[in-house]
């Protein structure tokens, strides 16, 4: 009789509901209709499994921490989570202190691992303040609205996407972290459909504004340890030293002359903007996908990391 492998999994569903945290965080709700209030909280749910030499986890702990009471005074419908969140004779408003959260993913199987995290963090501390407001949302912190009709304020935003892979070919790695504003308070009175972003931003008696702090991004690619070449531009590649390189145009003719019985149409291009031919001057092109630079050697590895996964597990369930 053949023999079976035993099937082996284990999986581990951890959710903590986060509490309120009345020592860091009270709750006072006076003359108010409706209101939702919450101290600190903190989730972590996870999930892992492993069969036989494949693994795989997944995780996203988050976090709403803030320092303060929530207060909520003569309002209508005022949701307060975290601490320092103050609501005063107003409608509808959503405050929220500073959020953080850390999804991750990772699996494992025939020799090579594959990871990836997206950690986000929004406002850094500070108090939401809505006076006097109706539907004001406020997110991270050191926000204040006054007076205001639809306000929408958020601290300043990172964003850290990553991932990465080691194949026995070698280690990837790719990351592109993204920063929206760089702190600093955002400001509202007497305003209507006000949005902003980032800390910095005031508005004050004006209609269907838009305000963001400084965004900023660094992307980067690594193989083996080495940062990845750089991207590739149509009609010019870059060359080891840093300059694009392209191939000299042929002059045009204007004296040719069609041949008996034949058509010929000779095309001549602008002095100011010369036409040239991707990859005409002879550098090659092997190890970047046309048009976007982006390193063939990355994706082949990760396409293997992902066959390796899917033949192990497709030989243990075949077994």
């Amino acid at each position: 009789m053949r023999s079976k492998c035993v099937l082996v999994l284990a999986a581990i569903m951890a959710i903590t509901l986060g509490t309120a945290r009345p020592a860091l965080a009270d709750n006072n709700a006076d003359g108010s209709v409706g209101t939702v209030q919450t101290g600190n909280v903190s989730v972590t749910p996870s999930l892992g499994a492993d069969q036989g030499g494949t693994t795989a986890a997944v995780s996203a702990p988050t976090s709403v921490a803030g320092s303060g009471d929530n207060t909520a005074s003569n309002s209508v419908g005022a949701v307060q989570v975290g601490g320092g969140n103050t609501s005063s004779s107003s409608t509808g408003s959503v405050q929220v202190s500073s959020v953080s959260t850390s999804p991750s993913a990772s699996a494992g199987a025939a020799g090579s691992t594959a990871s990836a995290g997206v950690p986000v963090t929004v406002g850094s501390g500070g108090n939401n303040t809505a006076s006097g407001s109706v539907g004001a949302v406020q997110l991270g912190g050191n926000n204040s609205a006054t007076r205001s009709f639809l306000a929408v304020q958020s601290g300043a935003v990172t964003l850290g996407s990553a991932a990465g892979a080691a194949t026995p070919a070698g280690a990837v790695t790719a990351s592109n972290p993204v920063a929206v504003g760089s702190g600093g308070s955002n400001s509202t009175s007497d305003s209507v459909g006000a949005a902003q972003i980032g800390g910095g931003n005031t508005a004050s008696g004006s209609t269907g504004t838009v305000q963001s702090g400084p965004v900023s991004a660094t992307p980067s690619i690594t193989f083996g340890g080495m940062p990845a070449p750089g991207p590739a531009t149509v009609g010019a590649l870059q060359a080891a030293g840093g300059t694009a390189t392209t191939a000299p145009s042929a002059p045009a003719s204007g004296t040719a002359q069609p041949a008996s019985g034949k058509r010929v149409t000779t095309a001549v291009p602008s002095p100011q903007s010369p036409r040239n031919t991707f990859g005409a001057s002879g550098a090659p092109l092997v190890g970047q996908l046309p048009f976007t630079g982006l390193v063939l050697l990355l994706f082949a590895a990760l396409g293997l990391a992902l066959m390796g996964t899917g033949l192990g597990i497709r030989a243990h369930s075949n077994t």
